[in-house]
C-alpha cells in the first residue's frame, strides 16, 4: 500500500525558467518574447521568473528588465553546468528548463505547471517539435504575439513512439530515455534530492538522461506532456546530415554516460565501473559465517557479475583471507554498509546509487543468478527475500528507487515477497565441519 507523496515543507510557490544561452541573441530574443506572452498562467496563481544563463558568451546576452543573467566562465560546452548555475540562482518551487534554441509555445508553461501541480515527486517533458525561423528578427519583437517558426519540420519518429509506448512515461523500466533537457521541468524538492544537473558534464548530449535516471533513483516519477509544445530552431539531431562530426559527438557522450548511469542500455556488460549496477553488503558478522572461508566463498561467486560491488562486515573470520584474495580488486571492501542504503542529502550534488540493493545474510553462491533476472525480481515498492529450503533467508534484494519511495517520499511499501533460491538458480554453499575448503570452490571440483 502506498502512504502518498508527502506535501514538500519548504515550497514557497514561483516557477523559475531557466535558459542555457551562448550567442544566440537571435533566438534569445524570440524565447523571451513568446515567455513574456504565456497564456493561461493566471490560473497557477504563480509568479514567473526567467534566468539566462551564459555559457561563458564573449559578449553578455541582452534582456529586457526583469529578466536575470548569470555567467560562467568558457570552459568548453558546458551546458548542463550552466543550466545548474540557472536553478541555485532562482528559488521557485517549480523548475522549467528550455534551451537556447527552442521557443515555447503560447500555452508552453501553464500546460508544465498544470501538470505538476501538487505533485511534488514529478518530472515532466514538454512536447519537443521542429521548424525553421527567420533569420532576421523584426524590429517590433518586443511587441510581437507570437513567435512562431516559418516553416514547419518532420517529427522524428523515436520519440513519439516511446511515449506511446510506455504510456507517456509512466510505465515500463528505463523511462529516463525520454527526458530532454530541452522541454523539461520539476519541483525544486525533486531535483535537490536528485543533486541537479551535473555541473561537471563537458560536452554536447547525456546530460538530460543522467538527470532523468537519478531522478528515478531518488523516487521520482517521470510524464510526458504532449499539449506543452515547444518549436525546436532547424531539425532533429539526426536530420542534421550536414554536421560531418555528429557520429563522433555521440559516441562521446556514450562514454561519457557510461560510468554515470548504471544500465545494461548504458554500458558493456561486465564492465567495472565505481558506480555499479549491483550492490551487495554481507552481514558476515552473523553466526552463519561463523566458519573459515565461509564468506570469501561467498563474494567470489558475487564477483561473476562483473559490475558489482561487494562490502563485507570487517569481522568476518574471513577478514585477513579476503584481504590477500581481493587485494587487488576494486569491487571488495571490508567495511560497514555503506551510504548506499542511507537517505540523501537535498542539495549535496548529484546522487547515483546502484539501482539493485542487496543485503546477504549466509553464505550462497548468489551470483549464479543472472543479474538481468535479479533485476526483475525487485519490485517497484518494497523488496524479495531469497529463501533456502528450510524457509531461512540468504539475501533480501531491493531496488535503490523503491527505498527511496520509502525514504524520501513517505511510501509504505507492501509486505515482502519470498522467492525460493533454488528456483533462481541460488545454492547454499557446502559449509563442512569448520567452513568451506576455498580451493575446491575456487577449482571448481
Amino acid at each position: 500500500m502506498s502512504g502518498g507523496v508527502r506535501p514538500d515543507p519548504a515550497a514557497a510557490g514561483g516557477v523559475d525558467v531557466i535558459i542555457p544561452y551562448y550567442r544566440d541573441q537571435r533566438m534569445l530574443d524570440r524565447i523571451l518574447t513568446a515567455l513574456a506572452r504565456q497564456t493561461g498562467l493566471g490560473r497557477a496563481g504563480r509568479a514567473l521568473r526567467v534566468i539566462v544563463a551564459d555559457d561563458g558568451s564573449p559578449t553578455p546576452p541582452t534582456v529586457p528588465e526583469g529578466v536575470t543573467v548569470v555567467r560562467q566562465a568558457d570552459d568548453g560546452f558546458r551546458a548542463s553546468a550552466a543550466r545548474h548555475l540557472g536553478a541555485q540562482t532562482g528559488r521557485g518551487e517549480l523548475l522549467l528548463f528550455l534551451d537556447g534554441d527552442t521557443v515555447p509555445g503560447p500555452g508552453y508553461v501553464a500546460a508544465m505547471c498544470d501538470a505538476l501541480e501538487g505533485r511534488p515527486d514529478l518530472l515532466v517533458v514538454g512536447r519537443r517539435r521542429y521548424g525553421r525561423f527567420p533569420d532576421a528578427v523584426p524590429p517590433d519583437a518586443a511587441t510581437e504575439t507570437a513567435p512562431e517558426p516559418v516553416e514547419v519540420l518532420p517529427d522524428p519518429q523515436w520519440p513519439a513512439g516511446y511515449y506511446a509506448e510506455t504510456a507517456n512515461l509512466t510505465r515500463g523500466e528505463d523511462l529516463w530515455r525520454g527526458v530532454l533537457s530541452a522541454v523539461c521541468g520539476l519541483h525544486r524538492r525533486l531535483y535537490d534530492l536528485a543533486g541537479g544537473f551535473d555541473p561537471d558534464i563537458v560536452g554536447y548530449g547525456g546530460e538530460d538522461w543522467d538527470l532523468g535516471w537519478r531522478c528515478e533513483q531518488a523516487g521520482g516519477r517521470l510524464q510526458y506532456v504532449p499539449e506543452a509544445v515547444a518549436w525546436h530552431d532547424g531539425p532533429d539531431w539526426s536530420g542534421r546530415t550536414d554536421d560531418p562530426d555528429r557520429l563522433a559527438e555521440k559516441n562521446l557522450e556514450t562514454a561519457r554516460l557510461a560510468p554515470l548511469i548504471a544500465s545494461p542500455l548504458t554500458r558493456p556488460a561486465g564492465g567495472i565501473y565505481a558506480l555499479p549496477s549491483i550492490a551487495v553488503h554481507v552481514h558476515a558478522a552473523d553466526p552463519a559465517f561463523a566458519g573459515t572461508g565461509a564468506t570469501a566463498a561467498t563474494v567470489a561467486s558475487l564477483l561473476t557479475w562483473g559490475d558489482a560491488a561487494v562490502t563485507i562486515d570487517p569481522a568476518t573470520p574471513d577478514a585477513a583471507v579476503i584481504a590477500r584474495l581481493f587485494a587487488d580488486d576494486p569491487r571488495v571492501g571490508l567495511r560497514e554498509r555503506g551510504g548506499w542504503w542511507r537517505p540523501g542529502t537535498p542539495g549535496a550534488g548529484p546522487r547515483r546509487r546502484p539501482p539493485v540493493l542487496v543485503d546477504l545474510h549466509r553464505p550462497c553462491a548468489l551470483g549464479g543468478l543472472d543479474p538481468r533476472r535479479l533485476r526483475a525480481l525487485c519490485p517497484p515498492e518494497g523488496g524479495v527475500t531469497l529463501d533456502d529450503d528450510e524457509g531461512r533467508t540468504l539475501a533480501r534484494i531491493r531496488s535503490s528507487r523503491a527505498l527511496a519511495r520509502e525514504q524520501e517520499w513517505g511510501e509504505r511499501p507492501p509486505a515482502t515477497r519470498s522467492v525460493a533460491a533454488s528456483g533462481v538458480g541460488v545454492r547454499v554453499l557446502p559449509v563442512d565441519g569448520d567452513g568451506v575448503r576455498l580451493e575446491r570452490i575456487v577449482g571448481g571440483w
